[in-house]
Order: C-alpha cells, then structure tokens, then sequence
C-alpha cells in the first residue's frame, strides 16, 4: 500500500486520547497513522524503545505531526526528550512537520524568556520545553498552532494536509513539463527540487546537492579502506622477479584513476558549468558528479585489492605500502564535494544579502603521499637488483 505515513510525535500518557483522536482522523483520511503505543507500530526487536521510534521516523514516516503540552519527557543520553530526538531526525531528513503547542505552555513562555530561573512547575515538568519551544520557532523556523483540545489540531491538518496535497499535485505537473525522465528516474528528491524552483544559483546548488548525493553511494567502501576490510585475493603473484612488474603496474593504474578526477574537475567541470551569464548543462554537471563517484569507487577497490594480494610475506610491506599511496588523495577526493557545497552554501547567502563580489573555487589538486611513493620505488628497485 502507498498510504501517505503520518508519524504522531508527543509525549504519550498526559497526551493519550488526543493521540487516539488525531489517529482516528488519519486514518478515516485514508493515511496511516504511526503511534508507538498502537499495536500496529513497526518495531526491530533488537532495538529498545528509544531506538525503535527514531528509528522508525528515519526510515518509515512521510509527515511528522508534533505535539508540544506540558511535557518535556524522558530525557535520553544526549540531553533531549524522545520526541525532542524525533523532531530533529524528521527536521534532518527534511519531511513536513506540523506542530502544535498547547496554549498554556505556550502563553507561559513569554514568562519563562523574562525569567529563566523561575519556578514553572505548576505548568511544566521540565523548562527545557520552553527551550525546545523557542528552537523550534526561532531556530529551526517552523511554524507553530497553538491548541486547546484535539479538534484544533484536527481542524488545522485538514487544511494544511489539503495544502500539501495541492502543492504535491504542482510539482508533479511542473516535473512532467520540465523535467526529463533521465532526471526523474537518476536524481535525489532534495535535486530535484532544487532543479523545479529554480531559485538563486540553483544550477550551482544541483551540482552541490549531486555530488554529495553520488559521492556518499561509496561510504560504506570508504569504512572498508579505514577497517582493512579485505577481500579474497584477485591477484597472486608468486614469483618475485614479478613483484616490481606488478607494483608498477599498480601504481601506474592508481595514477591514471587520480589524473581521471583532475580532467573531470578542472576540465568538464568548467565547460559544463559555462560562461557566467550562460546556462548551465545540467546533465553534464550531473555526468561529472556521477563519474566522479565512479572513480572514487574504482580507486577504493583499487585499494582493497592491492592490499588483497598474494605475495611472499617477506614483501609484503611493499603491496602495503602501495595500498597506502591513495589514503591522502581519496580522503581529499571524499572531501571535495561537501567543501563545494559548503562554499556555495555561504556564497548563496552572500548574494541573497546582496553582495556582489563573489568568488568560487572548483579546482581540485591531488597529491600521493611522497615519502610512501618513495618507499615503494626504493623497495621495488631494491628487489629487481637482488633477482639480477
């Protein structure tokens, strides 16, 4: 089923038929309501409580529906309440947040601001409320309606829920014409949207947005270099007056893989990017992006499986070292994208506050380790005159 998931995020007892009732709406709208206290909650036994919700938020839920009392909650090792940790999981993953805070607490906090230190417990169990309240106002910049009894909330997601759903039919007619279906089928949500508004430098914002996208596809590989995890051998090289053939072939092709992402950073970059005044290739942005990772991910394994490779243990601090030479340029590799989008991140500001004089840096220098490199060329000419 494609029910449109709607997590409902509040303390449970104090809030407990205002929970049943917003649950009840949900699910005659033809949702599916996410409660922890409904039987219906999906759990992973091997996860407590705590662990399940969150857990559940990441992966399952579509809308998150917060609801602030009088309530802060149990606190978890971090210093926040579960449903504090709910709302920053649902706000990080960047889905609809509707939140409503009880007019109480909420006509308390005014008070609360003037004096921090005064005694609010005939309203709350815990200030850290009104600190929750204000980051989630202020901070975070989500907007809040106030409420008395469950109909107020029930009234109020009728109609923001009918605004989602009319805001939802125009992006999809607005992605028919104008995207194509090699985007809708290759891209992130978060690089789509940003290719369908259109706002400040947003052709410079999808290739942030793309290449952080593509290049995180490899984390799980990038663990597997900083772990040693290894693999069975691809290449056994018994003979030793093969050891230096072998090793240079190696290095020859990881240098080939490095001088790949100079070409396609400081090259097709450039041209795709196109003269300031001149759209953008989006598809080019997007195939540097793509490639990018490619080589990033070919690089890795580059690695694993030199590292992998049979040979006499006497030598092998020479595939060692070998594996070694990628550590500094694919950690530079890795960071690049995420440097990129934080620059264009401040520089977005910068214009959006009317500055002018804006400047980018795309280029991308990679550098093998020299001492490393050293080692393996004197260890490997060290070995070819003892089988002269």
């Amino acid at each position: 089923m494609n029910n449109i998931n709607i997590f409902i995020s509040s303390t449970c007892y104090d809030l407990a038929q205002i929970r049943v009732d917003i649950s009840e709406f949900i699910n005659n709208s033809g949702h599916n309501p996410i409660l922890s206290e409904f039987e219906n909650f999906p759990i992973t036994p091997e996860l407590n409580t705590i662990e399940n919700c969150i857990k559940i938020v990441k992966d399952n839920a579509d809308i998150l529906v917060l609801i602030v009392g009088n309530r802060y909650g149990s606190i978890i090792d971090n210093g926040k309440s579960i449903t504090n940790n709910e709302f920053l999981v649902a706000k990080k993953k960047g889905i609809p947040i509707f939140c409503f805070i009880d007019k109480t607490t909420l006509n308390a906090l005014s008070f609360w601001r003037k004096n921090k230190e005064g005694d609010f417990s005939d309203i709350v169990d815990n200030t850290q409320i009104f600190e929750f309240i204000d980051d989630i106002r202020n901070n975070s910049k989500i907007w809040t309606f106030p409420f008395d009894k469950a109909q107020d909330i029930i009234s109020t997601l009728k109609i923001q829920l009918s605004y989602l759903f009319k805001d939802s039919l125009k992006a999809k007619n607005k992605i028919d014409e104008k995207i194509s279906d090699f985007f809708q089928l290759n891209l992130s949500d978060k690089a789509l949207k940003i290719i369908i508004e259109e706002n400040t430098m947003f052709e410079y914002m999808f290739l942030a947005q793309v290449f952080v996208d593509e290049i995180q596809k490899n984390e799980f590989l990038k663990n597997d270099i900083e772990y040693s995890i290894l693999t069975e051998p691809k290449h056994t090289v018994n003979d030793l007056n093969d050891i230096p053939i072998w090793a240079g072939e190696r290095l020859a092709t990881a240098q080939n893989l490095i001088g790949g992402f100079s070409s396609l950073v400081n090259d097709a970059l450039i041209k795709f990017l196109n003269e300031p005044g001149k759209p953008a290739d989006l598809k080019g942005l997007y195939y540097v992006a793509l490639k990018y990772s490619q080589l990033y991910k070919s690089l890795l394994n580059w690695s694993i499986e030199t590292k992998s490779t049979y040979i006499d243990e006497e030598y092998n601090h020479i595939k060692m070292d070998l594996s070694e030479l990628i550590l500094k340029p694919s950690e530079q590799i890795w960071n690049f994208p995420f440097r990129i989008k934080e620059q264009l991140k401040q520089a977005k500001e910068k214009v959006l506050n009317g500055e002018k004089d804006i400047s980018l840096e795309f280029k991308l220098t990679l550098e093998m380790d020299e001492n490393v490199l050293d080692r393996v060329n004197a260890n490997t000419r060290e070995l070819g005159n003892l089988m002269m």
